[in-house]
């Protein structure tokens, strides 16, 4: 009886349990997988160890050697994936996983290069392009932006005009501003600015400035540089203006009007005379037949009284000839065994004064004749000793020139006391100017140092001082040019001052 009644009770239950939860549903767990493949955007090849996010279960994997990536049991929905990799741009893709389908991904990441965006073109601020008279100082400005706010170097190219080669670079500059000196006068210039972000280069236009024309110096000058000498022109201080630039160009004379600077040139290969304005303008060549004579730089020539001629060496010839290269004449000839090296021409009586050598750069004698070749004067003679060639006072009385009174000889043409000597042709009295002079109101002066030689005398246009060159006499020290006064009747010489280092073979403009 108990049994029974326990069965009855247990069936109401049941009964009653399966009627409460007849309307009850639930919806079972729906599982999908997330599978794809990242490449290179370039050149659709995969990419390996990219990072891959499965956003937002934050869940991550990296891609295999094939570029491929899986995710696995991946609740139906929507998902952002987002892929990255070092030095490349971060990509993101939506995808909806549903239960009946396994979505296949492309991802394709571009290098951070790629996606950098260029500085803008450099803009001019000063000088003005295609202006003129500017300083042989000056700064250069100009501004650029970049929109990733990338920290900006610039590179600028300096040019000189008709010249494809830059005359002066500038790398790697922070600011956008450039000082510039040491620029040729009545020179045009290009420049170019070259603006770089650390991945992008981009080019600026080109941009033009004139310098303004020479100054009114007082002095022109040979100097070397690289092995070749080249002709500069300069006040006593301040900057210097370079006036040639090609080949190798000495000896410097200035015309009588102080307008034109006619000198030495080897451009052509065979040494001419050139002339040219004294801003170094209107260059042009004056002789076919050259200068020639025992040692290249010892040569020397002179203008005509008149400034139309120039009158020049060729061994044992003196020639004359117009500066349009007309009109070649011989004007003396030297005697046999002798050839001429330099030469002056006073307008005072239309002397010449001239220097021959013998077969030894050390056999010397100066001469002065007429303009025609007659009346020829022996006035100097050294056998044995290295002598410059001569140059006129402005009244045509006296001569100046150097000679080296040590005696020494050798096969080089070493000289080991050059010194600078003053001939008064009346007379025949020599005045030693590289020595000092003491009186009561010149006591003392300097004089030439020790182990130097004194060269290349000219006298100033007022006759009152001489310039010159002082250099080491071994022949491989710093040459330089120093004035000296020349004071009084006795010619006391005073004031032995230095112009200009790393200069030689000076000439007065004014």
């Amino acid at each position: 009886m108990k049994s029974l009644l326990y069965l009855i009770t247990l069936a109401a239950g049941m009964s009653i349990f399966w009627g409460c939860n007849e309307d009850v549903y639930v919806d079972p767990i729906q599982l999908s997988t997330v599978r794809g493949r990242v490449l290179y955007s370039v050149n659709q090849q995969p990419i390996r160890n990219a990072s891959v996010t499965l956003s937002p279960t934050s869940r991550v994997v990296t891609t295999d050697s094939s570029g491929n990536f899986r995710f696995d049991s991946v609740l139906v929905g929507s998902y952002t994936l987002r892929v990255s990799k070092t030095n490349y741009g971060t990509e993101s893709s939506t995808i909806t996983v549903t239960a009946d389908a396994v979505p296949l991904v492309t991802v394709q990441l571009t290098d951070d290069l790629t996606q950098n965006r260029p500085p803008t073109a450099p803009t001019l601020v000063s000088p003005a392009t295609n202006s003129n008279a500017q300083s042989t100082t000056l700064t250069l400005k100009w501004t650029a932006t970049d929109s990733n706010r990338d920290s900006l170097t610039y590179d600028v190219l300096l040019f000189r005009g008709g010249s494809s080669t830059p005359s002066a670079s500038y790398t790697g500059l922070t600011v956008d501003t450039l000082t510039v000196s040491n620029l040729d006068y009545s020179t045009t210039y290009l420049w170019q600015v070259i603006v770089k972000d650390g991945i992008n280069t981009v080019n600026g236009p080109i941009w033009s400035f004139t310098t303004g024309e020479v100054p009114d110096y007082s002095y022109v000058f040979a100097r070397r540089i690289n092995g070749q000498y080249q002709l500069f022109t300069a006040n006593a201080t301040g900057p210097v203006a370079q006036l040639t630039r090609n080949g190798s160009n000495w000896r410097p004379v200035v015309s009588p009007n102080r307008q034109q600077i006619a000198f030495i040139s080897n451009v052509t290969t065979d040494l001419q005379l050139f002339v040219m304005n004294a801003n170094g303008s209107n260059l042009k060549q004056v002789t076919t037949v050259p200068i020639a004579g025992l040692y290249q730089t010892d040569l020397s020539f002179c203008w005509s009284p008149d400034g139309t001629q120039l009158l020049y060496p060729n061994n044992d010839r003196l020639f004359a000839i117009r500066t349009d290269g007309t009109g070649l004449r011989t004007v003396a000839q030297a005697p046999s065994g002798r050839i001429f090296a330099g030469c002056d021409w006073t307008p005072q009586g239309n002397r010449i004064a001239a220097r021959t050598t013998g077969t030894s750069v050390y056999d010397n004698e100066i001469t002065t004749f007429q303009d025609d070749g007659s009346g020829v004067k022996s006035v100097y003679s050294k056998r044995n000793s290295r002598v410059g060639n001569p140059v006129f006072s402005v009244n045509g009385r006296q001569l100046v020139f150097s000679a080296d009174a040590s005696g020494f000889m050798n096969e080089q043409g070493r000289q080991l006391d050059a010194r600078l000597y003053l001939l008064d042709l009346s007379t025949d009295g020599v005045v030693d100017l590289s020595t000092s002079q003491s009186s009561a109101t010149n006591p003392g002066q300097l004089s030439k140092p020790a182990g130097t030689n004194d060269v290349d005398p000219r006298f100033s246009p007022n006759g009152s001082q001489v310039i010159f060159t002082n250099m080491d006499n071994t022949g491989n020290g710093t040459r330089s040019v120093y004035t000296v006064d020349l004071t009084g009747t006795s010619q006391i010489i005073q004031n032995r001052k230095l112009l200009f280092t790393s200069a030689e073979m000076p000439y007065w403009r004014q």
